[in-house]
């Protein structure tokens, strides 16, 4: 797996990239000094994990974080345990306090293994979404995914099971969910799994297995009925 560190003090940088080549399967890609040297290799979407220290000049690692659409596996590594709680509401991956050591990465290495062996073993490798659930990982399958609502700081997701609720904008999470061609915004405060569509009547949507009737937006709604091959003036 490709990563990169991202940390302002040279002695933490070089602690944690000399961990990293020890460990088998990983491939330190770079060390940085600030997040902004690392954006254009963090968007050449060949970067797997990002070990990331929060205080730091310029843009701080929270910062930073809420700018990437669709991150990868994120990991902060910080002196400051005040942020973890802000951290795991942010939905990153882990949280590792300063000074550990590579027994420390290791564990979280292995939560990372076991969460790609969960997504392997139920064959829904990239086609689910990881959330932060208290303090655990959730794999969540698209395929259990009626549709995400936004309020306020945070995002609903509903699911055939449950629902959960995520710290992020419902923009943070567009991205990677439209990629998959399963899902649309459809409002500005929604997006919706298309194959749990029912029924679109005037400007509503009707989901098989939920009793909420989701809003179309304006904006969303010459999109939405291409997709399903409708005529605008049909409406």
């Amino acid at each position: 797996m490709n990563c990169i560190v991202i940390d302002d003090e040279r002695l933490a940088r070089e602690t944690l990239s000399g961990y990293i080549e020890k460990i088998p399967g990983l491939h330190l890609n770079g060390a940085f000094e600030n997040a902004l040297e690392a954006t254009d290799l963090i968007g050449s979407g060949k970067i797997d994990i990002i070990f990331c220290d929060i205080q730091m000049p310029e843009l701080d690692g929270v910062s930073f974080f809420k700018t990437l659409k669709n991150p990868p596996i994120f990991i902060f590594v910080t002196g400051h345990s005040a942020f973890a709680v802000e951290s795991f509401e942010l939905n990153v991956f882990d949280y590792i306090l300063k000074p550990f050591s590579i027994n420390r990465l290791l564990k979280t290495v292995n939560k990372i293994y076991a969460a790609a062996d969960d997504n392997k073993r139920n064959g829904i490798d990239k086609k689910s979404l990881i959330i932060k659930d208290r303090s655990s990982n959730v794999i969540i399958p698209h395929d259990e995914i009626f549709f995400l609502k936004s309020d306020k700081d945070y995002v609903k997701v509903v699911t055939t099971n449950k629902e959960y609720f995520v710290w992020k904008k419902i923009s943070d999470m567009e991205g990677g969910l439209a990629s998959t061609g399963q899902f649309l915004r459809v409002q500005k405060s929604y997006i919706v799994n298309l194959n749990f569509v029912k029924k679109i009547t005037g400007n509503m949507i009707i989901m098989n297995g939920s009793i909420e009737v989701i809003p179309i937006g304006g904006q969303y709604r010459e999109e939405l009925y291409r997709y399903f091959g409708i005529s605008i003036k049909s409406r």
